[in-house]
């Protein structure tokens, strides 16, 4: 029995060594095939091999856009961010209210930072000096008092209501009636005709010297209040990382010689303002009045786009900020002359 069985291993044995020897065969077979067709493969003309080959090109031809004088390229991404920052995006100042900024805690102390006593003193006098030129076309000399800084802070305070309550657009008679439906704080301040009366009256220089400023500057109105609010900007906050210059039309249909006509505009008629604004929390730190060419003098400057750009960073002039212009200010030379000389990236538009 022993016999017969180790005879049926055997024949087991024998029958699984050809199997293996079956199959190595047909793997010796497989590779020489795989080869055969490798060689016939890489022998043969590359067809789909070269559009691979190219393919790389043409995706280095698409990460930039090609300017109109066919030479500058623009990088359509941004560099990564794993790499060490750039020396020009480097932010120094820190974004944030300066130190003399910060004891202020309610509204009227953050007011007032911008609105000093000084100032609001500065426009009583004016506005005396005025009140006493007029006085003269009214029959009774109590309806033409002098103002205070009390009463001057009230009528700015109506003015911020009126305004509050989109009230820009009605009728003073309106804000004045006492039919149970106007408010009552425009009573309780002052008299409708007081009112009248201070806003024709309220000057910011003195009327009696303004011929003679104005042979140099044609701001001379107001140059004095307007340059100390944009100063006092500049004093107590420091913008962040990101910002942007543009323009804007503020509505005036008054006599002025500067007066602009925009028809794209929502206010047709207005003067425009250049402003360097924070992108983020629409702080704006810097301003200019355009009023074209100015006489001869210390304000006359140049009015062109690139001229206006490199007043109006003057605040953060070599701090490392990005800079968001759209196509009236942007071209090649300023933005190199921006990253170059004040340490500015300048992101712009161009019309295509």
């Amino acid at each position: 029995m022993s016999e017969l069985i180790s005879s049926w291993l055997n024949e087991d044995m024998e029958s699984l060594n050809d199997s293996c020897s079956d199959d190595s065969e047909n793997d010796e077979n497989t590779i020489s095939v795989e080869r055969h067709n490798q060689e016939n493969y890489e022998s043969d003309e590359p067809t789909e091999n070269t559009s691979e080959e190219s393919e790389p090109d043409d995706e280095g031809e698409n990460e930039y856009y090609l300017g109109k004088d066919k030479i500058t390229k623009w990088k359509k991404n941004p560099p990564p961010r794993n790499t060490r920052t750039a020396h020009c995006n480097i932010i120094t100042h820190l974004p944030g209210v300066k130190p003399h900024a910060r004891n202020a805690k309610t509204i009227i102390e953050s007011w007032s930072l911008f609105f000093p006593d000084n100032v609001i003193q500065e426009i009583v006098t004016c506005t005396n000096i005025y009140l006493t030129k007029i006085r003269i076309n009214y029959g009774r000399e109590r309806d033409v008092l002098d103002t205070s800084v009390v009463e001057i802070r009230a009528l700015f305070g109506l003015l911020y209501i009126a305004g509050m309550m989109k009230s820009n657009h009605l009728n003073l008679s309106d804000l004045w009636s006492n039919d149970g439906l106007s408010p009552e704080y425009f009573r309780a301040v002052m008299s409708k005709t007081r009112f009248y009366l201070l806003l024709r009256a309220l000057r910011f220089d003195n009327i009696n010297t303004r011929s003679e400023k104005k042979k140099f500057d044609k701001l001379a109105p107001i140059r004095t209040i307007f340059d100390e609010f944009v100063d006092r900007c500049k004093l107590n906050y420091t913008v962040g990382e990101y910002c942007t210059i543009d323009e804007m039309l503020e509505g005036f249909r008054g006599k002025c010689s500067f007066r602009q006509y925009i028809p794209n505009k929502p206010n047709k008629y207005g003067i425009k303002t250049f402003s360097l604004v924070d992108a983020r929390l629409f702080y704006t730190t810097n301003m200019e009045v355009y009023v074209g060419k100015q006489p001869n003098g210390p304000y006359n400057q140049g009015n062109s786009a690139s001229s206006i750009v490199k007043r109006m960073i003057s605040p953060i002039s070599k701090t490392g900020r990005n800079l968001t212009i759209d196509n009236w200010f942007t071209s090649v030379p300023l933005a190199v002359d921006l990253l170059q000389n004040h340490r500015i990236t300048m992101v712009g538009s161009w019309d295509n």
